[in-house]
């Protein structure tokens, strides 16, 4: 206790000095007082943890009841929390009744073996690294103390993570929108291989339909996101249906829109829900039709194929692709009417729906923007597929409103029961002898040094009223 004293001394020290001499830039004042306080938190903490050690070094019945000879004292340990990096020295011992070797302080003390990063530290350092490199996210929260490859590590250490719904009773509702689409990433070249590999990462958007927030710019509403560590579709699709059969009523629901590009994951999706009406995503639509357009400038041919999708006439669609295929100047010119031909034709009532009155607007390009080409795509950046799997992962929890804490990187170790009681029985012990009457007067109690600055300061505790003790 008495070390302790003389630290919280030495601090007050400081604020009492600051708040005597006036503060004249407090912004500067305000980061010195956080670092003094950060310090004197991990000094504590040190001398606390040696404290404990060194009581159960001292307590030979104890461990004499445990079967535990000391091999090694005070041997160092270093861990990095939200305070910083807190060193400090535990003792080593031969376990005669398992025949292991073991630092007991550590498991009172919830340390994994091996760590050197807390719990906390870590959930901040993924959390970070959802949204920004991995660099960037050890710079944010470590200053730079751990290396990239520390930060993916931890990553690919986190538990998979899903959001839950809230447990409030089924909605009712009568339309839905989902969006389906999926991120082309760039992935790393495995043995520095020539050329460039892509991974498809596939994902959909389950909303409530939009509401306009702006003149030319929508929202989703109650948006909830799923992709798969494995970019499986169909562990997607078992997804998204389980989460609509828990969250809403389905006998209420009348339509569920389902809106993609075309592609055969998406057509095979939500197969065991009724009402799925199929959507061709406006985006992807278009890009087609312009693809045309741009080869027959002088003939409408997106104004006309478009006006013929609204009425919902084949014929007038196929009259026009034949005109063009006369006007032909080259087989790459054959070749694009052919992939509109059977583009459109495969997806027909999809391409219908698109132009109903009541249809909701396309928004899977946004949703793939927003949720994953920020993060994997946008820049130039090479993945692994198990970083990229997992970041995605856990980058769409937290996009669903999931925080990721301390207790998902907790180990599944527990504390050995005799070492649990051991570090009850002294933390009970230690609660007897918690006394801060010495703070009630420090100057009478304590005898200093009366030229240092510390003492000075303590003795206008009794002329001064400051806020900080109120």
């Amino acid at each position: 206790m008495e070390k302790i004293i003389h630290l919280v001394e030495a601090y007050l020290g400081k604020v009492f000095t600051v708040h005597a001499y006036g503060i004249t830039d407090l912004d500067a004042t305000a980061s010195e007082l956080k670092k003094d306080s950060e310090e004197l938190s991990r000094k504590i903490l040190q001398v606390l943890v040696e404290n404990m050690n060194k009581s159960f070094r001292e307590d030979k019945t104890s461990r004499k009841e445990m079967g535990l000879v000391i091999k090694e004292k005070d041997r160092s340990r270093c861990i990095l929390t939200e305070l910083g990096e807190i060193s400090f020295s535990r003792d080593y011992y031969y376990n005669r009744n398992t025949e292991n070797y073991e630092t007991p302080l550590d498991e009172m003390l919830g340390i994994q073996q091996r760590a050197r990063i807390g719990e906390t530290i870590s959930a901040r350092l993924v959390t970070k690294a959802t949204s920004e490199s991995y660099a960037k996210s050890s710079q944010d929260v470590t200053g730079g103390l751990v290396s990239r490859q520390t930060v993916r590590n931890h990553i690919l250490k986190a538990p998979e993570l899903e959001k839950q719904p809230e447990s409030s009773g089924k909605k009712q509702k009568r339309v839905l929108d989902v969006y389906a689409d999926e991120d082309h990433v760039h992935l790393q070249k495995p043995g520095k291989e020539k050329g460039k590999r892509n991974k498809a990462v596939p994902i959909v958007t389950v909303t409530e339909g939009t509401v306009n927030i702006s003149k030319e710019r929508n929202a989703t509403i109650n948006p909830m996101h799923f992709v798969d560590e494995k970019m499986d579709s169909k562990e997607i699709w078992a997804s998204v249906e389980g989460y609509i059969d828990k969250v809403y009523d389905l006998e209420s629901l009348e339509e569920i829109r389902l809106h993609g590009d075309g592609g055969s994951w998406i057509k095979n999706g939500l197969e065991n829900l009724n009402n799925v009406e199929h959507v061709l995503d406006g985006y992807h639509l278009q890009k087609y039709l312009r693809s045309i357009s741009n080869r027959f400038p002088k003939k409408s041919v997106r104004y006309r194929i478009n006006e013929a999708l609204a009425e919902n006439d084949r014929d007038k669609v196929e009259a026009i692709l034949r005109s063009l295929v006369d006007e032909c100047q080259s087989e790459k010119d054959h070749e694009k009417i052919r992939e509109l031909h059977t583009y459109l034709f495969s997806n027909w009532e999809a391409a219908v729906n698109r132009f109903r009155e009541d249809m909701t607007g396309s928004c899977t390009e946004g949703q793939v923007s927003h949720v994953l080409s920020e993060r994997f795509s946008r820049n130039p950046m090479g993945w692994s597929e198990e970083g990229l799997g997992k970041l995605s992962k856990l980058r769409v929890f937290c996009k669903n409103g999931g925080e990721i804490t301390a207790s998902h990187f907790k180990s599944s170790f527990k504390c050995a029961e005799s070492y649990k009681a051991y570090a009850d029985r002294y933390l009970e012990e230690q609660k007897k002898d918690y006394d801060l009457s010495w703070m009630n007067d420090l100057t009478e109690q304590y005898v200093f040094d009366t030229a240092s600055g510390t003492q000075q300061a303590i003795k206008m505790l009794g002329r001064i009223r400051s806020d900080v003790l109120c």
